[in-house]
């Protein structure tokens, strides 16, 4: 007898550029693998993807650059990976191509698929609604769907005609309803009246290299504001943990300080507030409900691009959702150790500002939370079947 076609393994193919498109592709496969059981998974991941059985073709790490100087720096790496990459795919033929957030990286193989009848879609729609709305004309002829994460952002992809889907955001529902600061705190071995604030300093080494001791600095100088405060760092590999662990021994020394691998999920559960680059984690502040400040600095020539062409006033995600200065952003000559300490302080001791911060931070989670992977994996099925 016949299979039916869920039942038939398939070959999906996913490229995910950095740490929260790993949880992103990890979650997604799970999802799939329950449609289509015994089914392959390959292209690059990272080890969340790689626990689920998917097979990397090259180290994940090569594609997490962050910064347009320094994707030029890199750039003859990441279009010899991109070019074998897509030389495999068109061999493998595989039934559908998920490229997973890195758009500069992931549309060019998308576009190339579908040219060759390879199903392309592409999981987190690129910020068009924060600069460059026009990249909508190309990615229209690139790929078969867009899976998007936020609400706001399907109103974009219907002017120009566009697949599209709001899937909600994963992260949401790997969150709790109601955060347990207390058994975190004790998980973590602090006592409940433990003053604690977390730094998060970012996936990608570019960041960690750039951030890491203004941001040691900036706890020092807090410290002194708070004697008793408590700092914790969650470090994404050994590579990060050293480099911060040389700015402590720097900048840092007497730092009541922990580093951690992984674990930025329990550490953000346990803190009182963060200290966040931005990206993926100021979003996981804002569904952990904890309130924080932004911090980055990125190189010059990136930095002056990303300005001109920026069409939002801010860069943190729980800014972006909420329309309007809720956080805290420091930017390149603002993001300096005193100024930062002083936005913590101002964090800690101003409690309508908490208050503003965590209101809305429940606003939207609960508009996020929309058990984000079972609804790609239907929309992937829908389009895959199309």
């Amino acid at each position: 007898m016949a299979l039916s076609d869920s039942q038939t393994p398939k070959v999906f193919a996913m490229v995910a550029g950095e740490a929260s498109g790993d949880t992103l592709g990890a979650d997604l496969i799970a999802s799939l693998k329950k449609r289509y059981p015994n089914s392959q998974f390959v292209g690059i991941g990272g080890p969340k993807m790689l626990a689920q059985g998917f097979e990397s073709w090259f180290p994940m790490e090569e594609l997490s650059v962050m910064g347009f100087f320094e994707v030029i720096k890199h750039l003859p790496e990441l279009l010899r990976i991109r070019k074998k990459l897509i030389s495999r795919l068109l061999v493998l033929k595989p039934d559908v191509f998920i490229g997973i957030d890195a758009p500069d990286f992931n549309f060019k193989v998308e576009a190339t698929l579908k040219q060759n009848q390879i199903k392309a879609i592409h999981y987190v729609g690129p910020s068009v609604w924060a600069w460059r709305e026009k990249r909508l004309l190309k990615i229209k002829k690139s790929v078969d769907g867009v899976l998007v994460l936020f609400p706001f952002e399907p109103d974009y992809y219907h002017r120009y005609n566009i697949p599209v889907k709001f899937v909600g955001h994963p992260l949401a529902n790997q969150f709790p309803d109601i955060p347990n600061v207390l058994d975190a705190k004790t998980r973590l071995g602090y006592l409940p009246d433990d003053l604690i604030t977390a730094i998060l300093p970012g996936s990608r080494m570019s960041e960690v290299s750039k951030m890491a001791d203004i941001y040691i600095q900036s706890a020092t100088k807090l410290a002194e504001i708070y004697p008793t405060m408590h700092f914790v760092i969650p470090c994404v590999h050994e590579r990060a943990k050293h480099r911060i662990q040389q700015a402590i021994e720097v900048f840092g020394q007497g730092l009541k300080v922990k580093l951690l691998l992984g674990k930025s999920r329990e550490i953000l559960e346990a803190c009182d507030q963060a200290l966040v680059t931005s990206g993926t984690a100021t979003l996981e502040c804002a569904l952990m409900r904890k309130p924080l400040v932004l911090a980055i600095v990125v190189h010059p020539i990136s930095y002056w691009i990303m300005k001109r062409l920026a069409t939002t006033q801010w860069i943190g995600l729980p800014n972006i959702l909420a329309n309007k200065s809720l956080v805290t952003e420091l930017i390149q000559e603002n993001a300096t150790p005193e100024k930062i300490a002083l936005n913590m302080a101002r964090l800690i001791m101003d409690q309508q500002l908490r208050n503003e911060q965590v209101s809305a931070f429940e606003l939207q989670y609960h508009q996020l939370k929309q058990n984000a992977s079972e609804l790609a994996a239907d929309a992937i099925e829908e389009w895959m079947q199309a």
